[in-house]
């Protein structure tokens, strides 16, 4: 028995010394809980996206701006009307108030109106945002106490697509699919440089960036591939419609595929053995994969993730692609999404160049 104990003591160690088994296994259940408790809340409650456009210039409208911003339950954006608008169109807002140029005179007047546009397109996303802003006028009327409601609604509806959960969650999936099969690249390299294939190779005539592209063209084709297949499913099965210029959507699968394959590269340069590559990667890509869009919205994250979520190049592609696919939209439309990923990529590949290593 005391043998027996020594020999699982010394089991005990050597599992906790093993440092890829414990963030592959507790890291990764503590950032799947921490993600998930962040996102949705721990009562389940949602923040509805609302968008603002403040027209008024005698300061009520200004007062009511900064108690909708106050709100815990509301994820206040201000703008245009046509900016706001068109965030409700790609599905960025789930509802847009108007307050006019004479919002403020008309309420002390005694009849004042807001505009409020809706989503017609998902009938339970447009009824829980009717129910919260009727909350919000209803308290607005609430201060007028001994007179009649100063305030009314003049509803509409937005005329958008009528997206199935389906449609929205293929660019997802071709997201998940460039993720994980371009990541992967800092495990391989890792492994030959651990197995010494790298170092013999830096014996003969090839040049490291020769390598280095190779390997590049392989894998987007391999990404192509996979998403000719994945995109060829949801059309056959599934009736999903390519709604943008295909040459767009290729281009912006070309271009996230590249990205995430020079992130996987810095992976790969950096880390020493396979094993701690991969454990790279999956911290990498767990992350990515729920901040980044690609199984629902994060429009109610918190506060303190959204600088998280905006700097991941995951997000800009499923923007980019979901743009592309769903609304139709062209280059113009989605050209902040390709640079900032052409800006991760360059920066992944000069960082990964610096570090890069033939031998372990």
């Amino acid at each position: 028995m005391k043998s027996y104990l020594t020999l699982v003591r010394a089991s005990v160690r050597m599992l906790v010394r093993d440092r890829t088994l414990m963030l592959t296994s507790l890291g990764l259940a503590l950032i799947s809980i921490l993600l998930f408790g962040w996102l949705f809340g721990s009562n389940g409650s949602a923040r509805l996206a609302l968008g603002v456009v403040n027209g008024d210039t005698s300061g009520a409208g200004a007062q009511v701006l900064a108690s909708l911003e106050q709100n815990p339950s509301l994820d206040v954006s201000t703008g245009s009307e046509q900016e706001e608008v068109q965030a409700l169109r790609d599905g960025h807002r789930d509802a847009v108030i108007v307050l006019g140029p004479t919002f403020g005179q008309d309420m002390r007047a005694g009849h004042a109106s807001v505009q409020v546009f809706y989503d017609q397109s998902n009938a339970v996303t447009q009824a829980s945002a009717r129910m919260a802003v009727q909350a919000i006028v209803a308290q607005l009327n609430q201060q007028a106490t001994g007179r009649p409601a100063p305030v009314t609604l003049e509803e509409q509806a937005v005329s958008v697509r009528d997206l199935r959960q389906i449609d929205w969650l293929t660019p997802g999936m071709l997201g998940l699919v460039l993720l994980w099969g371009n990541l992967s690249v800092g495990t391989l390299l890792a492994t030959w440089r651990g197995t010494g294939l790298l170092k013999r190779l830096a014996a003969t005539p090839l040049r490291r960036g020769t390598l280095i592209s190779a390997q590049m063209l392989a894998r987007l084709l391999l990404s192509l591939g996979q998403c000719a297949i994945l995109i060829g499913v949801a059309i056959v099965v599934f009736k999903v419609q390519i709604v943008g210029s295909w040459l767009l959507l290729g281009l912006t699968v070309c271009l996230g595929s590249l990205t995430l394959m020079a992130i996987g590269f810095v992976a790969g340069s950096f880390a020493r053995k396979a094993e701690a590559a991969n454990a790279v990667v999956l911290l990498l890509s767990f992350p990515m994969m729920f901040l980044g869009g690609t199984y629902f919205p994060t429009t109610g994250a918190p506060d303190f993730l959204k600088p998280v979520i905006q700097a991941l190049p995951l997000s800009y592609l499923n923007d980019a692609l979901r743009q592309v696919i769903n609304n139709g939209a062209g280059l113009a439309t989605v050209q902040t999404d390709l640079l900032v990923l052409v800006a991760w990529m360059v920066a992944a590949l000069l960082l990964s160049a610096r570090a890069y290593r033939w031998a372990a």
